[in-house]
């Protein structure tokens, strides 16, 4: 049965997510925990925690008004917002009785600007926290736009009290950038459900696995790798570049998305644990990109190559050949070479899964998050 919100009910938090993640709390569905940001360790410690999940629509006028206003913002000034998307009355009297809203990417926190502006105006005494990925990567490179994200970024972190980098870098990158608001900025080490992603006893089956959508994936080079190394096979899981990857004979490719619930999570795990390599080429940004398939697969015990981008998320932790495999550049020969490494050297094999489990176990798994999130949001 569905919980149903009581509106005299006073929230400890509220979690924001853009989709995905409401139906699957709300029926209870077998889903790793990672991509809740902490939902369920706070719902565990006997908070109260509610949700707010983008969709449906405002009355037909607002509606209207607010889809034009986005939709020129975005064409103008290349920023994303989804206004229509999340202010609603009954969301406004929602955020009224909770303490703290986490908003779980850069794009909720600009478009929820209203409410966070009507909060204060009312004086209430609700906190907010952002969840920060990707926000330095613009597709712009107007100097006069990329400008205005600027000041549209310090519009948001002046009235917010954290802003939280789940990247190392782009933690230091935003340190450097918003010098004024340096104690709302943290750095919060992302952790998957290691619980869920844990080894089966399947054999190992010949094939290296690709999965990932966003758009710093280096779709163009995996084509190019696999078209080069015809006797190997390689599972890709992605709904980007179908058109491209279909018809070469040793890709067997599965459409998948976790936001929109294609492939069911338990298929995953499967392709994980008989995988050889998990292999993520990425063109070079600051966004961590990569981090979540690698982390899934380390947990899984099944070796990762990476493209070493400077937006990598932590290079304290993770070494090259102790407990990850990192590629310098996206090249036929480097690729190849890592492949047969790993390949012919059982040992180093060995070495990398083991390490790469007991990494995850003691530094990267959402009991460390959440843990480390309640003392960011306490602090």
């Amino acid at each position: 049965m569905k919980a149903h919100f009581d509106m005299t009910i006073k929230n400890d938090l509220i979690f924001v997510y853009f989709n995905a993640r409401k139906k699957r709390i709300d029926e209870g569905t077998d889903s790793p925990q990672e991509f809740f940001y902490g939902y369920h360790y706070f719902k565990n410690k006997d908070f109260k925690v509610d949700t707010l999940e983008f969709g449906g629509k405002a009355n037909f006028l607002a509606n209207l008004i607010l889809e034009v206003l986005q939709k020129t913002i975005v064409k103008i000034f290349k920023f994303q917002y989804d206004f229509s998307g999340i202010l609603r009355m009954e969301n406004f009297k929602k955020i009224q009785y909770s303490d703290h809203l986490i908003m779980t990417n850069t794009r909720i926190g600009h478009s929820l600007l209203p409410y966070i502006y009507y909060s204060k105006l009312r004086k209430r005494n609700t906190k907010f926290s952002v969840f920060a990925m990707g926000m330095f990567n613009s597709s712009s490179k107007n100097k006069i736009i990329l400008k205005i994200h600027k000041f549209l970024h310090n519009l948001l972190i002046r009235n917010i009290d954290n802003l939280i980098f789940i990247g190392h870098k782009e933690y230091l990158y935003g340190i450097n950038e918003f010098k004024k608001y340096n104690e709302k900025i943290k750095f919060l080490p992302f952790g998957i459900d290691n619980q869920f992603w844990t080894k089966k006893d399947n054999e190992k089956e010949d094939y290296l696995l690709f999965i990932g959508n966003d758009s710093n994936r280096d779709f163009k080079f995996l084509k190019h790798l696999a078209l080069n190394m015809p006797d190997r096979k390689f599972v890709v899981v992605t709904e980007q570049k179908e058109e491209e990857l279909e018809n070469i004979e040793n890709i067997t490719l599965y459409k998948g998305s976790w936001n929109k619930g294609i492939l069911e999570d338990s298929f995953l795990v499967n392709l994980y644990s008989k995988a050889r390599i998990t292999l993520i080429p990425l063109k070079n940004s600051l966004q961590p990109s990569g981090q979540s398939v690698a982390l899934q697969s380390m947990s899984m015990m099944t070796p990762v190559i990476i493209s070493k981008t400077d937006g990598f998320w932590d290079s304290e932790h993770f070494s090259h050949k102790k407990n990850i495999y990192f590629t310098q550049e996206n090249t036929l020969e480097e690729w190849s070479s890592a492949i047969n490494d790993l390949e012919e050297n059982d040992l180093l094999y060995k070495d990398l899964t083991e390490n790469a489990r007991s990494l995850i176990n003691m530094e990267f798994n959402c009991l460390a998050f959440g843990k480390k999130l309640l003392g960011i949001i306490r602090s």
